[in-house]
Protein backbone atom coordinates (compact mmCIF):
# COMPACT_ATOMS: atom_id res chain seq x y z
CA UNK A 1 0.00 0.00 0.00
CA UNK A 2 1.26 3.49 -0.91
CA UNK A 3 -0.18 6.83 -1.25
CA UNK A 4 -0.93 6.78 -5.00
CA UNK A 5 1.80 10.26 -5.35
CA UNK A 6 4.38 8.85 -3.50
CA UNK A 7 7.26 6.56 -4.15
CA UNK A 8 7.28 6.04 -0.36
CA UNK A 9 7.35 2.04 1.07
CA UNK A 10 5.06 0.55 3.26
CA UNK A 11 6.20 0.86 6.09
CA UNK A 12 7.51 4.44 5.56
CA UNK A 13 3.65 5.23 5.05
CA UNK A 14 2.48 3.41 8.14
CA UNK A 15 4.90 5.52 10.23
CA UNK A 16 3.18 8.69 8.70
CA UNK A 17 0.32 7.50 9.51
CA UNK A 18 1.05 6.05 13.00
CA UNK A 19 2.34 9.60 13.55
CA UNK A 20 -0.16 11.98 12.42
CA UNK A 21 -2.84 9.32 14.36
CA UNK A 22 -1.24 9.97 17.35
CA UNK A 23 -0.71 13.43 17.21
CA UNK A 24 -4.48 13.81 16.09
CA UNK A 25 -5.00 11.69 19.47
CA UNK A 26 -2.23 13.80 21.97
CA UNK A 27 -4.10 16.91 20.44
CA UNK A 28 -7.77 15.27 21.80
CA UNK A 29 -5.63 14.51 24.94
CA UNK A 30 -4.93 18.38 25.67
CA UNK A 31 -8.22 18.92 24.78
CA UNK A 32 -8.70 17.05 27.75
CA UNK A 33 -6.72 18.43 29.97
CA UNK A 34 -8.23 21.72 29.35
CA UNK A 35 -11.54 20.35 30.52
CA UNK A 36 -9.94 19.08 33.58
CA UNK A 37 -10.82 15.67 31.96
CA UNK A 38 -7.07 14.53 33.29
CA UNK A 39 -7.94 10.59 32.99
CA UNK A 40 -9.13 11.11 29.72
CA UNK A 41 -6.01 13.45 29.36
CA UNK A 42 -3.39 10.69 30.53
CA UNK A 43 -4.76 7.78 28.82
CA UNK A 44 -4.63 9.82 25.30
CA UNK A 45 -1.09 10.86 25.98
CA UNK A 46 -0.42 7.03 26.91
CA UNK A 47 -2.18 5.72 23.86
CA UNK A 48 -0.23 8.42 22.04
CA UNK A 49 3.26 7.48 23.43
CA UNK A 50 2.82 3.99 21.95
CA UNK A 51 1.78 5.17 18.41
CA UNK A 52 5.07 7.38 19.00
CA UNK A 53 7.19 3.95 20.12
CA UNK A 54 6.21 1.80 17.12
CA UNK A 55 7.06 4.94 14.52
CA UNK A 56 10.04 5.26 16.32
CA UNK A 57 11.94 1.56 15.78
CA UNK A 58 11.16 1.93 11.60
CA UNK A 59 12.85 5.66 11.71
CA UNK A 60 15.38 5.05 13.90
CA UNK A 61 15.85 2.24 11.34
CA UNK A 62 16.21 4.55 8.48
CA UNK A 63 18.11 6.89 10.20
CA UNK A 64 20.88 4.78 11.30
CA UNK A 65 21.30 3.26 8.10
CA UNK A 66 21.58 6.32 5.99
CA UNK A 67 23.84 8.04 9.01
CA UNK A 68 27.08 8.16 6.69
CA UNK A 69 25.47 10.05 4.03
CA UNK A 70 23.70 12.20 6.47
CA UNK A 71 27.27 13.04 7.96
CA UNK A 72 29.25 13.23 4.45
CA UNK A 73 26.69 16.11 3.85
CA UNK A 74 26.00 17.19 7.01
CA UNK A 75 25.44 20.84 5.13
CA UNK A 76 22.65 20.04 2.81
CA UNK A 77 19.00 20.94 3.68
CA UNK A 78 18.05 17.03 3.61
CA UNK A 79 20.71 16.32 6.15
CA UNK A 80 19.82 18.85 8.55
CA UNK A 81 16.32 18.42 8.41
CA UNK A 82 16.82 14.71 9.54
CA UNK A 83 19.19 15.88 12.06
CA UNK A 84 16.70 18.81 13.47
CA UNK A 85 13.68 16.24 13.03
CA UNK A 86 15.49 13.10 15.45
CA UNK A 87 16.44 15.73 17.81
CA UNK A 88 12.76 17.31 17.78
CA UNK A 89 11.60 13.45 17.85
CA UNK A 90 13.84 12.34 20.62
CA UNK A 91 12.72 15.07 23.07
CA UNK A 92 9.29 14.12 22.34
CA UNK A 93 9.37 10.83 22.84
CA UNK A 94 11.71 11.29 25.50
CA UNK A 95 9.63 13.58 27.35
CA UNK A 96 6.40 11.46 26.28
CA UNK A 97 7.67 8.04 28.19
CA UNK A 98 9.08 9.97 31.06
CA UNK A 99 5.30 11.26 31.44
CA UNK A 100 3.67 8.42 30.73
CA UNK A 101 5.81 6.52 33.13
CA UNK A 102 5.31 8.90 35.82
CA UNK A 103 9.05 9.18 36.17
CA UNK A 104 11.78 11.99 35.86
CA UNK A 105 9.31 15.06 34.65
CA UNK A 106 7.09 16.89 37.03
CA UNK A 107 3.29 16.98 35.18
CA UNK A 108 3.66 20.80 35.34
CA UNK A 109 1.85 22.48 32.63
CA UNK A 110 5.44 24.39 31.34
CA UNK A 111 6.79 20.87 30.63
CA UNK A 112 4.05 19.56 29.06
CA UNK A 113 3.71 22.36 26.65
CA UNK A 114 7.08 22.10 26.09
CA UNK A 115 7.25 18.37 25.11
CA UNK A 116 3.63 19.14 22.87
CA UNK A 117 5.80 21.38 21.16
CA UNK A 118 9.08 19.44 20.37
CA UNK A 119 5.92 16.62 18.91
CA UNK A 120 4.90 19.55 16.92
CA UNK A 121 7.91 20.11 15.49
CA UNK A 122 9.02 16.59 15.24
CA UNK A 123 5.73 16.16 13.13
CA UNK A 124 6.00 18.90 10.76
CA UNK A 125 9.35 18.23 10.50
CA UNK A 126 8.68 14.43 9.56
CA UNK A 127 5.93 15.57 6.85
CA UNK A 128 8.38 17.71 5.19
CA UNK A 129 10.91 15.08 5.36
CA UNK A 130 8.65 12.25 3.79
CA UNK A 131 7.43 15.48 1.06
CA UNK A 132 11.14 16.25 0.56
CA UNK A 133 12.15 11.77 -0.07
CA UNK A 134 8.93 10.46 -1.68
CA UNK A 135 6.75 13.64 -3.44
CA UNK A 136 9.95 14.92 -5.26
Amino acid sequence: MSFPVTSASFLANLTLMLQIAAFIILFLGVMHAKKKEFLKHFKKADIAVIFGIFAFFWMSYRFVSNLRPIILHITSPDSLLAIAHFVAGLLALSGGIAFALNRFIKKTLIPMRVVFLAWTIALLLGIALYAFYYMS
